[in-house]
């Protein structure tokens, strides 16, 4: 039997997307490439790994037996890697982190510093709405997470980053109108832009609304904080934002803040972690740096209205 590494990585490609498009798209290969690779690993083999039924690929048993293998022994030359480098008194690893939309716009600073004096070690960073990040989170396909709202229904560990603010805005050209319906309290003429609900954004603005005992009239719903940015400044509607997301927006005059008393909202940029986890020497390295280096780095990279 003679069975190649990268046979065994396009057959995970494969049984991941469902497509061979889709394996040759994240392995940088050609689809006709993926298909010789798949043939070649079946050839060794008296029964099936894929069957196609219609257009539609399908992994059978057997080949899920095989992708798990395969899993097992990426996993174990990953250690091999790891500690060769260790002995040399480098470190490597691998990172994976999940963040929240609004993340997008911290974590690449967080990451940038340590990478660099760590080159070996490897970060893997999904971006995702609140949802998915807290599944990945209890379905330990994530060591850490990035989020502004902690769930209250797990057993966390975390380590609190920078605070988040978030404030009431809207486009110039809507600013004067809609603070006169503030002052006035005439609250039911301002258009609201909302996240989609269960987000962090969301349960944060309803939260401080009912505490005012508003009931804002939402005239659109939008899955991330980005395409909330972006009808704000073209003049829709009124939102709540992190400072986070519109810092270069808010000095270039593209986004007003609004009056609004209570505000800003504030909550903790969190990195969470389930607290049976057991963290590798890269991700333990990770946190401890953070610990040390968080207060410089927001500093550096962020200024504060």
């Amino acid at each position: 039997m003679n069975i190649s590494f990268n046979q065994l990585r396009v057959l995970q490609a494969v049984a991941k997307h469902k497509s061979y498009t889709k394996a040759a798209k994240e392995l940088n290969m050609t689809q006709p490439a993926i298909s010789i690779q798949i043939k070649n690993l079946q050839d060794q083999f008296e029964v099936p790994l894929i069957e196609t039924l219609g257009k539609k690929i399908h992994i059978t048993e057997f080949g899920f037996e095989l992708v798990e293998t395969a899993e097992r022994i990426f996993s174990e030359m990953d250690l091999i890697e790891q500690k060769m480098l260790e002995l040399k008194g480098l470190l490597a690893g691998k990172i994976r982190i999940s963040a929240v939309s609004t993340g997008k716009y911290i974590i690449p600073y967080l990451v940038s510093d340590f990478m660099k004096i760590n080159p070996h070690v490897e970060i893997s960073l999904e971006v995702s709405n609140r949802y998915k990040v807290l599944a990945h989170l209890e379905e330990n396909t994530t060591d850490l997470a990035l989020v502004s709202l902690s769930p209250e229904d797990l057993d966390l560990q975390s380590i609190s980053l920078a605070e988040n603010r978030l404030f009431l805005v809207t486009s110039p050209q809507n600013a004067e109108e809609y603070q006169k319906y503030i002052d006035n309290k005439e609250f039911s003429k301002i258009p609201f832009i909302l996240r989609e609900k269960g987000s962090g954004t969301r349960l944060l603005m309803e939260k401080f609304f009912k505490k005012k005992g508003i009931d804002p009239t939402s005239k659109m719903e939008l899955a991330t904080n980005e395409a909330v940015k972006q009808a704000v400044m073209a003049g829709l509607g009124a939102s709540i934002l992190s400072e986070f997301s519109m810092t270069q927006e808010v000095k270039d005059g593209r986004i007003s803040l609004l009056n609004f008393s209570g505000m800003p909202i504030t909550a903790d940029w969190k990195l969470i972690w389930m607290e049976q986890k057991k963290h590798s020497p890269a991700v333990k390295a990770f946190i401890r740096w953070l610990e040390e280096n968080k207060e410089q780095v927001i500093k550096n990279h962020f200024s504060q209205f």
